[in-house]
């Protein structure tokens, strides 16, 4: 919809001028090229789960959220490390909303410190409304983290981007004039006007910009049917009542959880947990890009709230839990670990999948550029690259073409001996110098896939720049990855679904 349709219908000229002043604004946060590609991904239900992960191993942040989410939903016990798994278990859906969410995030969480401090107050009510919605049936809990994050985005940007206005806006606010009427008097719109705008603007889905401008009315008729207009309504009243408000009011929590508690009641019996995993979690997202929560100009109750949630050892020190505890582990150890217990399971992950899940483990755990499965084709004759992770491994695919026989150079030869070759190009690995000189790879690896004494296709991973070599244990990891994965063609094979007649799930 355009701006000037959507403000025809809210606000008028006003708040189009104001947005598109702010458009034209060099530094306005846009959606990267990365966040853009994941977002078309990800509207695709049935779009390639490859495609997906490719994109999120790219960027830090996105992985983090990614695996803290599906952690959340987690019932197995075992932690989840790779990408590929956590897509598998979100959807498509989720994803797409958490790739929204960090946008906003990343461009306001290190500006001024009351910038800063309105950025945290927002990531607790997407991390109150991320809560509740966990406790609530039929509500995505990462569709209520995004529109938890917008719900106040109109406040932040006024803040940023006008702060004489927005000076005026608190001045008003301190004479016990209404913070809407507050607004109309110096902006002629409201923060919740020109949030929604922006939202709009950015090509946000229609209910985060309803969960903007609408406040849920517990009352009405039709509250159960909008279950997530109520998640984030109350955690956004929960961040006014806790942090915004003051201890004179204390009693206002206490009040909107009973307003709400007909339609939300385990909100109101997890109150504390909700306010204390809300702190936990904003705590880490600020850690993770290097801020502390108290440099933050919180009020006093922030802070006491802050200590009296966060779990310490004897010496001080934040103690590791769940998922932060097996981090301490080697991340190549973590994550085939986890590749191999799916592989070695009944799971109901197509081959492709589980192949994607090995390649994840090898990429990140193993710090390669690149990592793609090649298979031989039906007749034996042919090497051929099907399915790839990191960046530029498209056009690696395209390349990974080799005649499998004597003549086929060194892929070919390393196949027939079912050897594995690691190295850097140098004099010290003739093997992989001579696949170097082919790839133009400063490290690399190739490991045989064998079933049943046969060679059925490779996994080869390299770097362009120089690295430190894999160490025994690390090789021994690669190893033992390879015989999950050739234990699970085996069973393909033996139940007469041979490896290769499976070409289309192994295409991207």
């Amino acid at each position: 919809m355009s701006l000037v349709a959507y403000a025809g219908a809210a606000t008028g000229r006003m708040v189009i001028d104001c947005v598109q002043s702010l458009t034209r604004k060099p530094d306005f946060p846009a959606f990267s090229d990365q966040i853009k590609k994941i977002l078309a991904a990800a509207e695709d239900e049935e779009g390639s789960i490859r495609e997906l992960t490719n994109l999120i191993i790219r960027d830090y942040s996105l992985t983090l959220k990614v695996l803290r989410a599906a952690n959340c939903r987690n019932m197995s016990g075992r932690p989840i490390h790779g990408v590929a798994h956590a897509v598998m278990m979100l959807g498509t859906a989720a994803v797409r909303h958490l790739a929204g969410s960090l946008v906003i995030f990343e461009y306001f969480h290190n500006k001024t410190a009351g910038v800063r401090e309105l950025m945290m107050l927002s990531m607790l009510t997407a991390n109150h409304a991320y809560q509740i919605a966990r406790r609530a049936p039929g509500i995505s809990p990462e569709e209520a983290y995004l529109c938890g994050m917008t719900r106040n985005l109109g406040e932040v940007l006024a803040a940023y981007y006008l702060p004489a206005q927005y000076a005026k806006i608190l001045g008003l606010m301190k004479k016990r004039v209404p913070r809407s009427t507050a607004c109309l008097q110096v902006l002629r719109f409201t923060f919740d006007d020109l949030g929604a705008a922006v939202a709009r603007y950015w090509g946000m889905p229609d209910r985060v910009t309803e969960c903007v401008m609408k406040e849920f009315s517990p009352g009405s008729r039709n509250a159960p049917e909008n279950l997530l207009l109520a998640a984030v309504s109350l955690g956004h009243q929960m961040t006014t009542a806790v942090y915004r408000i003051g201890p004179k009011n204390e009693s206002r929590l206490k009040m909107c959880l009973g307003e709400y508690s007909s339609v939300l009641p385990q909100a109101q019996t997890d109150a504390e947990d909700i306010l204390k995993n809300a702190i936990k979690e904003t705590q880490e997202c600020f850690a993770a890009c290097g801020m502390a929560i108290n440099e933050l100009r919180l009020e006093a109750q922030t802070r006491r709230a802050v200590e009296a949630y966060a779990p310490v050892t004897p010496d001080g020190r934040e103690k590791p839990t769940g998922l932060e505890a097996a981090e301490a582990a080697p991340a190549l150890e973590r994550l085939a670990q986890e590749t191999i217990t799916l592989l070695s399971s009944n799971s109901d992950f197509e081959l492709n999948t589980l192949i994607l899940m090995v390649l994840e483990a090898i990429l990140r755990g193993g710090r390669f550029d690149r990592a793609l499965f090649a298979f031989l084709n039906p007749d034996r004759t042919q090497v051929e690259g099907r399915i790839g992770l990191g960046d530029g491994v498209e056009s690696l695919i395209r390349k990974f073409q080799f005649q499998f026989s004597t003549a086929g150079g060194p892929v070919a030869a390393a196949l027939l001996c079912k050897r594995i070759v690691a190295g850097a190009g140098d004099g010290e690995h003739p093997e992989a110098a001579k696949l170097s000189a082919i790839f133009g790879s400063s490290y690399l690896g190739l490991l045989p896939i064998v079933v049943a004494h046969q060679a059925v296709g490779c996994i080869y991973m390299e770097n362009t720049h120089p690295r430190p070599g894999l160490n025994e244990r690390e090789l021994h990891v690669l190893q033992e990855l390879c015989v999950a994965l050739t234990s699970a063609l085996g069973r393909l094979r033996n139940a007469q679904v041979a490896p290769n007649s499976r070409r289309g799930l192994l295409t991207s």
